[in-house]
């Protein structure tokens, strides 16, 4: 046991040290997770770059195809194919237009290869349009087997690293009868679907390497100046807490009292604020389910709210709502319930083994609670005074609901209490749907 305390003690009087070699450490793992993300990001580019290049060329491919060859190629004055140049009228297939803007597109853009290939390429292709490489042997097969995929990698080529990539050309509808018919196709028997081909993009990965290189440098950088003044701040606040631990304590102990205390009720009116009846409603609501007992929730509003700050003043207001709020905790006084303050002059009340009729009578005194209290509210559409309109829901929870479904319920009740007329208690229970009679409420306004 002194043997611990001893250790204790020893790590205690390093700790300075003992946070920095900490931190250092950290800073290598962070930087070593940089670098890894920054190779997965050079790829991610380059992938994605690749595709979009493929699928422009796709499209321009399709495009071709169907809006000019598809339209010319009933004209007798036009004829389609690979040779055209050398035909008066003449216009290119579309594979020969694809292999031409790819080469159009490589002689553009320095160090990016556009190349269509296929195990049966034209007579006038033999020789440079079949499969080049092992890559593309590779490419070819696996495209085959898995058209709707594609097939990439990443290797060296005279000593720059580039990024290789391929997708499956399928045989078009449109396209059958060209190739299947025309005196010089290699291949007559196309179906619909097979693999004519593949579009490769072979592009330098120099400038997406460029790039990453840079900005690991500047987060390196950021790193070690954040890193210093990490230590540095580490050696002021150990030797601050040192000196000021006790002190600190004590400090620590009050504000957590008044934090708790502020994180649970509402300043002006002293209920428990809206993050404390979200916790009680979760925390009752899945009580009640274990007890397969009712629980209940009230919705109440203050009628013309607005009208009476416009008219009285905010401080007046606010007076309001502390006489309300005294009003509504005076009569909920059970064991498990909780008053809240939802928002603005909204208040809502978590009735924990409650049925609706129980929760109604509650609801009852509450607004006899409130017509006592003899507020001037000369702005009212309902009575000179202020009044309550309440919502209520009730409901033994299931395991397959959530508490926000009672809450909806009773604020589908609270609203329908507005439409009516306000002043008004409307019970919904969630299974039906349907409202409750509120007998004896009509003499509050008398």
């Amino acid at each position: 046991m002194r043997q611990f305390g001893t250790i204790t003690q020893w790590l205690y009087q390093r700790i300075t040290l003992i946070l920095v070699v900490l931190l250092c450490l950290g800073t290598g793992v962070a930087l070593s997770g940089t670098f890894e993300f920054s190779e997965a990001l050079v790829k991610a580019q380059a992938l994605q770059h690749a595709r979009v290049s493929v699928h422009t060329v796709k499209e321009a491919w399709f495009l071709y195809s169907q809006a000019v060859v598809d339209r010319l190629n009933t004209l007798d004055t036009v004829t389609i194919s690979p040779n055209y140049h050398q035909i008066t009228g003449g216009i290119p297939l579309p594979a020969t237009y694809t292999i031409e803007l790819g080469e159009r597109v490589s002689q553009i853009e320095d160090g990016l290869s556009i190349r269509l290939f296929s195990d049966y390429p034209f007579p006038n292709r033999q020789t440079t349009g079949g499969p080049q490489n092992l890559f593309e042997q590779k490419a070819l097969t696996f495209l085959k087997q898995n058209p709707k995929n594609s097939f990439y990698r990443q290797e060296k080529s005279s000593g720059h690293l580039v990024f290789r990539y391929a997708e499956a050309i399928q045989m078009q509808p449109s396209c059958i009868k060209c190739h299947n018919t025309w005196p010089g196709s290699p291949k007559t028997d196309w179906q619909v679907g097979d693999v004519r081909g593949v579009l490769e993009v072979i592009q330098p990965m120099d400038i997406f390497v460029a790039q990453s290189q840079a900005g690991l440098r500047s987060l390196w950088l950021t790193f070690i100046i954040i890193g210093c003044l990490a230590v540095t701040s580490l050696i002021l606040v150990i030797s601050y807490l040192q000196n000021a631990n006790q002190i600190l304590q004590t400090k620590v102990a009050e504000k957590t009292s008044a934090l708790i205390r502020l994180a649970h009720f509402d300043s002006l009116t002293e209920l428990a604020n809206r993050r404390c009846f979200d916790q009680v409603l979760d925390q009752e609501w899945r009580r009640m389910e274990r007890q397969q007992q009712p629980l209940a929730l009230m919705m109440c509003d203050v009628d013309y709210f607005k009208r009476y700050n416009d008219a009285y003043g905010h401080q007046a207001g606010d007076q309001c709502l502390r006489k309300i709020a005294q009003a509504i905790q005076d009569n909920v006084r059970r064991t498990g319930d909780l008053a809240a303050r939802y928002g603005g002059e909204e208040f809502a009340i978590v009735m924990p083994n409650t049925d609706h009729y129980q929760a109604w009578r509650v609801a009852e005194k509450i607004q006899q609670a409130i017509w006592a209290l003899r507020i001037d509210h000369h702005h009212s559409d309902v009575a000179p005074q202020i009044t309550l309109s309440i919502g209520i829901a009730s409901r033994i929870p299931k395991s397959m609901d959530h508490p926000t479904h009672i809450l909806r319920v009773a604020d589908n009740a609270l609203y329908e209490a507005k439409v009516k007329g306000r002043n008004q208690i409307i019970v919904k229970l969630p299974e039906t749907l349907q409202s409750s009679p509120t007998e004896g409420l009509a003499d509050l306004t008398s």
